[in-house]
């Protein structure tokens, strides 16, 4: 949960640029661009840089990353299971278990890049941090 959007930038930058170098790497190489010129890397590595950041900047800000409190009166742990899953979350079993629970999107019905869905329970409401967009499709409404 801490620093989640940190962490999505620099997987996202990273695969990225290794995804747009690899690939324009091959290309060039198809095209025979590597025996003509000689900065064709410099270029790969510059455009890869720069498409990578313009592309995990606008994911992030397409997929910006809200907290939802939903009182747990209103809702139990299984029927806010079920309405995750409905919009396309499954739960993951892991070591967090005890913090928070974790959900991951599941395609076709939510799309992977939109990231995971936190859910931690206090003692009056759950805490779901994930997608805005994605968050505003819960079939809870407030009263």
């Amino acid at each position: 949960m801490k620093n989640y959007t940190l962490q999505r930038f620099v997987k996202l930058n990273l695969y990225f640029f290794c995804m747009y170098s690899v690939l324009t790497a091959i290309w060039y190489g198809i095209n025979g661009r590597f025996s003509e010129n000689f900065g064709a890397l410099d270029e790969i590595f510059l455009n890869a840089a720069f498409f990578s950041l313009i592309f995990t900047i606008s994911i992030l800000v397409w997929y910006r990353r809200t907290e939802l409190r939903i009182p747990v009166t209103a809702l139990s742990q299984t029927a806010l299971d079920k309405a995750l899953q409905e919009i396309g979350f499954l739960k993951i079993s892991g070591a967090h278990q005890d913090k928070y629970s974790l959900y991951k999107p599941a395609p076709p019905k939510a799309p992977v890049l939109a990231g995971k869905i936190f859910v931690a329970r206090s003692a009056n409401f759950y805490h779901l941090q994930g997608a805005t967009r994605i968050l505003k499709t819960l079939s809870y409404k407030p009263a």
